[in-house]
């Protein structure tokens, strides 16, 4: 009786999560990180024996030698030591491993969907081929039978024909014949069997990769729109932050610019106030000069309503012979100079 397929490795288990380290990505970097160097000691093997060749002709050199060969040989035989080397080996190749990572992992996620389908069309040309070995082998064992068949009536025409010569021999050939067939088929029939149970398995695995194939297509659709989204969020509150946080850069030159603004303005400030206390003194005489001559020009305006202002007259035949009648002078010293 078939027993039914357990599909519960198909989704990981337990033992899944406790892989050995050199089975995890971080361990197959690793591999090929040991693998290069050994390729590298390799290219300079000839060198390196040149080189101990060398160092072995000087005595000194040589107990160097020893000595860094005694220290080695230590290292590798601590436990100590190989297991803090195998741990900072395992910490490097995993910061590798996650800068690999890290570069873009929504592609990382799409590579690995892409070899799930590579392998599901790798099995399903494995069950196409299965499903024609199960053809050949129904076609084999149909061919033994009607063999089988023939030969068993084969056997009874003979028996019904003793008295000729040679008639028992071919009877027995043929029943031996039919004989040797019906073992081989009755070994093919449990071999038929279990390429039939192992077909159906398959097809039954077909159908669970499918479906684990197009949920982690949706997985990693919508983590990639998940992301895409959490980016784009993440770029426009950094850019809310940054007014008013400032970017460093930017503030700086800011600052800058602000620092020589209020300096030129107190420069420019300063070198006003100077000017208008330079000039204040010119102001000033401007202003006694101009109150003066109001005053004068104020005493003439008087003089001149009253008839008493005399205008300067150009080339006098003679001077006057009449005198005018005594003005009496306005006491103010600026109409006094006018008539002096």
């Amino acid at each position: 009786m078939a027993t039914t397929p357990d599909f519960s490795q198909l989704g990981g288990n337990a033992e899944g999560d406790k892989r050995s380290f050199w089975s995890r990505p971080e361990g197959i970097v690793g591999l090929l990180f040991m693998a290069a160097i050994g390729a590298m000691g390799l290219v300079y093997f000839n060198r390196i024996v040149e080189f101990l060749i060398r160092v072995t002709e000087n005595t000194l050199y040589l107990a160097g030698l020893l000595a860094v060969l005694g220290l080695l040989i230590f290292l590798i035989t601590s436990k100590d030591v190989r297991t803090a080397v195998f741990f900072l080996f395992k910490t490097f190749m995993r910061k590798i491993a996650g800068t690999v990572i890290q570069l873009n992992p929504i592609a990382i996620m799409k590579i690995y969907v892409d070899d799930l389908k590579d392998k599901r069309r790798k099995m399903n040309s494995q069950i196409d081929q299965l499903a024609g070995q199960l053809v050949k082998l129904n076609k084999k064992i149909a061919e033994n039978n009607e063999t089988i068949k023939q030969k068993f009536a084969e056997a009874n025409r003979a028996n019904t024909m003793t008295d000729r010569p040679g008639m028992r021999e071919a009877a027995s050939l043929a029943t031996i014949e039919g004989a040797g067939l019906q073992e081989m088929n009755e070994k093919l029939f449990p071999l038929q069997r279990n390429m039939k149970t192992v077909l159906e398995f398959m097809e039954k695995v077909n159908k669970s990769a499918d479906y684990i194939i197009k949920e982690t297509e949706i997985k990693v659709k919508l983590k990639e729109v998940e992301y895409q989204i959490v980016k784009e969020s993440s770029n426009a509150l950094r850019t809310a932050v940054s007014i008013f946080k400032g970017n460093p850069d930017k503030k700086f030159y800011f600052d800058e610019s602000m620092e020589y603004i209020q300096d030129d303005m107190s420069r420019k400030l300063g070198e006003m106030k100077r000017a208008m206390d330079l000039s204040m003194d010119f102001i000033n005489s401007v202003d006694i000069q101009n109150g003066v001559l109001s005053d004068k020009g104020q005493a003439m305006l008087q003089a001149y309503n009253q008839g008493q202002f005399k205008l300067i007259q150009l080339d006098h035949p003679e001077p006057p012979t009449s005198t005018p009648k005594s003005i009496n002078p306005p006491k103010d010293a600026g109409y006094r100079n006018l008539l002096d």
